[in-house]
């Protein structure tokens, strides 16, 4: 199968990458599957046997839309450990937010396919108001409150309405939150408890408090 790789730069898949990165999740998997392996429709890692590395491509497809869910958490568990290195090279935050990215489109679709009803998600930066804002059907459904100093973006508080309580939507504001600070080259400072211990669940992310 030919697969085109995600941008010019090296591909964080690329051969040449040090040995111990290459292992797939058979022998390293990250604390955020329990988190997935939740998902309606998806399976648990425990049930799945372990996969050669052979069998994995070389590089990160230019869609991630036919890449497995396995292999996307794997992808993931692989960037993490790469961009927490010593010295990561400057490509790896962009194959790791793709992957990210990718991981987190299918939590919100299983989540609207569990709940039986598909709503239109809109997420913005509220500068004025100071803060990141989630919106369902054009109704604002929840928020998390900022600061801003020296480039760095400081969190304090997150906020659901309460008719949209119990649906998961803290989960979606925050990685929409983080990812945004990212794109933007902020660093950001989790004061608020529902982004600490949404970091605690989803470790993958804290790698983007750096921006």
């Amino acid at each position: 199968m030919t697969i085109a790789p995600a941008s010019s730069h090296p591909s964080t898949i690329a051969a040449g990458a040090p040995a111990d990165l290459l292992e797939m999740s058979s022998q390293t998997t990250h604390g955020d599957d329990a988190g997935f392996d939740r998902w309606p429709g998806m399976a648990s890692t425990g049930d799945l046997g372990a996969v050669s590395a052979e069998a994995e491509p070389t590089t990160l497809p230019w869609s991630l839309d036919d890449a497995t869910t396995r292999q996307l958490r794997r992808w993931s568990n692989q960037l993490y450990r790469i961009l927490d290195s010593d010295t990561p090279p400057f490509w790896a935050s962009d194959d790791y937010e793709r992957v990210v990215d990718e991981l987190g489109r299918r939590e919100e679709q299983a989540r609207e396919g569990s709940a039986g009803t598909r709503r239109r998600d809109s997420f913005r930066d509220n500068p004025l108001n100071r803060r990141f804002e989630l919106f369902q059907d054009g109704i604002l459904a929840g928020y998390v409150s900022y600061s801003m100093r020296a480039g760095c973006l400081r969190l304090h508080r997150t906020v659901v309405a309460e008719a949209f309580e119990g649906a998961g939507l803290e989960q979606i504001l925050i990685r929409n939150v983080l990812l945004d600070a990212h794109r933007r080259r902020l660093s950001a400072l989790p004061y608020c408890g529902e982004v600490q211990a949404f970091l605690a669940g989803n470790p993958q992310y804290r790698a983007l408090l750096a921006g």
